[in-house]
């Protein structure tokens, strides 16, 4: 029974360690993707880059279509400022993010609190950036 309990605790801490590996392969790198979604400074974006589809999540549904390879993120004031110059709205833009470790929040920004409907459980916290090199 020792045995047993032991080799599942080994199992289960190899698992989640190998989670937050492939978490921290996600950091500061450049990938491109396209805003499906777009409400109150939250966002459906789809990866389109093929190395970092693995980190999307699969089956995310918008007017009848069925997504591969999303995720939700929140943006920030400073890139919902920079963009409200270019369009009136983000959805279908393809830009290019880095995914941060956690999203930088600024004290004196002040966002509506809905979110996109149905938006994946899988968030990832971004920041846009210039093209990837």
């Amino acid at each position: 029974m020792k045995r047993y309990v032991l080799t599942s605790l080994l199992i289960s801490s190899l698992l989640f360690s190998g989670c937050e590996k492939t978490d921290e392969q996600l950091l500061e790198k450049c990938v491109q993707v396209k805003i499906l979604d777009e409400l109150c400074g939250t966002a459906v974006m789809q990866i389109l880059d093929e190395d970092y589809f693995k980190f999307g999540v699969d089956g995310y549904q918008k007017d009848g279509v069925t997504y591969d390879h999303v995720f939700s993120a929140e943006l920030s004031c400073a890139d919902i400022t920079k963009f409200q110059t270019l369009t009136a709205s983000l959805k279908g833009l393809v830009v290019y993010v880095k995914m941060m470790k956690q999203i930088q929040y600024d004290p004196a920004c002040t966002k509506c609190a809905a979110v996109v409907p149905n938006a994946p459980a899988k968030w990832i916290p971004i920041k846009f950036s210039e093209k990837c090199d």
